[in-house]
């Protein structure tokens, strides 16, 4: 198969997470802006420097979510309250961040859902 070199404006990646007291983990899938390495090192620089916070980073480049619902078994539709929410569960917190960095690198598994 010949390479095609392309724009690819998102990418997709499984998040999984550990609910406390569940057996087994869950995953939801995010969706998040793809950005040129540049940007990416640009991005490293902000946060080390204290200029751009998880809660920032997530909210510029999160753009969707798939795979939540609540309690009752209905899908959750993607918002920024969701996001919030999220943000503020610590089990889902920490490995909802790191996706974007799982994005950022292009994982072959991530590659293959777009």
């Amino acid at each position: 198969m010949t390479f095609v070199l392309k724009q690819i404006p998102d990418i997709t990646v499984p998040v999984t997470v550990q609910v406390p007291g569940d057996d087994e983990p869950s995953t939801i899938h995010a969706r998040w802006r793809l950005h040129p390495v540049s940007k990416t090192r640009e991005i490293f620089e902000q946060q080390r420097d204290g200029k751009l916070d998880d809660d920032a980073l997530v909210a510029q480049d999160l753009l969707g979510l798939e795979g939540i619902k609540d309690e009752k078994g209905k899908d959750v539709s993607f918002s920024q309250d969701l996001v919030a929410q999220l943000m503020e569960t610590p089990y889902v917190r920490r490995p909802l961040v790191l996706s974007w960095y799982a994005a950022q690198e292009g994982r072959a598994q991530a590659a293959a859902k777009n």
